[in-house]
């Protein structure tokens, strides 16, 4: 599925305001051979990290296939469809697809939560 002009300001403006923290947001709106259609990704680089040449970078990535959304958190570069540890890359969290962008955020961030509560000792 790709989107109009109208529809993709609106995602940037719903993906900037959910994950504030990231930065270097960027899209692809076509079909083609790592795309299904419409994806949409931000960077997270921890703060100790901003300054080192081998830092670590977090994905978040939003894109939807047969009119469903799905979210997914990643490392090493943005969630496509060749993402795989044997690159440099691997998935870390992906939600189940979802009915609307702001439902898929809500799981995502309900994902991101409970790996954050894996690692807490409380």
């Amino acid at each position: 599925m790709l989107l109009t002009q109208l529809e993709l300001e609106h995602v940037l403006r719903q993906v900037r305001t959910a994950f504030p923290n990231l930065v270097d947001w960027e899209y692809n709106n076509e079909v083609d051979a790592d795309y299904f259609g419409f994806t949409i990704w931000g960077r997270f680089v921890p703060q100790e990290d901003a300054e080192s040449l081998s830092e670590r970078r977090f994905y978040v990535t939003f894109d939807i296939y047969q009119d469903k959304w799905r979210g997914t958190v990643t490392i090493g570069q943005h969630s496509y469809l060749w993402t795989s540890a044997d690159v440099g890359d691997a998935h870390l969290v992906s939600t189940e697809p979802c009915a609307s962008l702001e439902e898929a955020i809500a799981a995502l961030k309900v994902k991101i939560a409970d790996v954050a509560k894996a690692f807490s000792a409380v």
